[in-house]
């Protein structure tokens, strides 16, 4: 055992360097200081795919500057995400918006008779679904057939332009974007009512071509912006693949005692052979919203100085 770190500080530390003082101290910092470690660790690692599963309501909450910078940074090969973050980040790139909620604002039943839906502290009006709609009427004009999720969001990112766009951002640098509940979404539903059927997603060809990208790299990584879907996803493909989590970050409030995915450690994950026995995991217990912006920044600092 070594002694446990003070966190002695001043306003001109960076905060890379101050992540790396998190990990010498104790509770929830040491697991994002860990986390900021396992970055740097798999982003170092020429053979590692690196994927990120981005669940909850990550950029109706407002990170989606920093997820496209993530991407920007060179750290992304490969995205699952929900259909909601991708409903949202096309509502911003089309001119809707999200607001703030303050507590006297809270009122659900004035809410929804003002046209405006609460996401906890967010609202979001519901003319930028209407919106939205007439952005899936012009994107989708002439288009049919059956198509994997990937394949989807390759179209509605090229109709996008806004430079903060994960999806347009993704597009442009390579990333495929897998988002294989969809359907459970506005932009899903919406893109089978407007069509009229004429386009379909066959979210089982996700299965394979997840698997065929994981299987063509030598390790594997993933960082999990909250649970659900895209964490399962990831791991079922890393697993498929024999290519089980070398590197494994979770950001996430969820809890393990109810048996649910979304907040099972990534050490459970190790009996499953979905992570490496001799696995570098972080669990860290925090709001996303909170977390991110401070990996983000600490590891965009790293990287630039690793560059100059």
């Amino acid at each position: 055992m070594k002694e446990l770190g003070k966190l002695d500080l001043d306003y001109t530390i960076g905060y890379y360097e101050l992540l790396k003082r998190f990990s010498q101290i104790g509770m929830v910092a040491r697991e994002l200081g860990r986390a900021l470690s396992i970055m740097v660790s798999m982003y170092s690692d020429g053979g590692c795919h690196r994927l990120l599963g981005i669940a909850g309501a990550a950029i109706a909450s407002g990170l989606r500057p920093l997820i496209t910078k993530l991407i920007r940074l060179g750290f992304v090969n490969t995205i699952v995400t929900t259909g909601a973050n991708i409903t949202h980040d096309i509502i911003e790139a089309i001119g809707g918006k999200h607001f703030v909620l303050e507590q006297d604002e809270m009122d659900d039943v004035k809410l929804a008779r003002r046209g405006i839906f609460r996401i906890y502290n967010i609202g979001v009006t519901k003319e930028s679904y209407i919106m939205l709609e007439k952005f899936v009427d012009k994107t989708f004009e002439g288009v049919s057939g059956v198509f994997s999720s990937p394949e989807i969001t390759k179209i509605l990112a090229s109709r996008i332009n806004d430079k903060d766009s994960f999806l347009r951002t993704s597009y442009e640098m390579g990333v495929e974007v897998f988002s294989p509940a969809m359907a459970d979404s506005i932009i899903g539903s919406q893109i089978r009512f407007r069509t009229g059927g004429r386009v379909k997603l066959d979210a089982l060809s996700d299965v394979s071509r997840l698997v065929e990208r994981v299987w063509a790299s030598k390790r594997t990584g993933a960082i999990f912006l909250g649970g659900g879907t895209p964490k399962h996803f990831i791991m079922m493909a890393a697993n498929a693949a024999d290519r089980p989590l070398s590197y494994a970050v979770q950001i996430t409030t969820d809890r393990e005692e109810h048996g649910g995915l979304s907040g099972a450690r990534l050490e459970e994950a190790k009996s499953w052979g979905k992570v490496m026995e001799g696995g570098m995991v972080a669990n860290v217990c925090l709001d996303m919203s909170v977390a991110l912006p401070l990996l983000v920044l600490a590891f965009e600092e790293w990287v630039r100085q690793k560059r100059s």
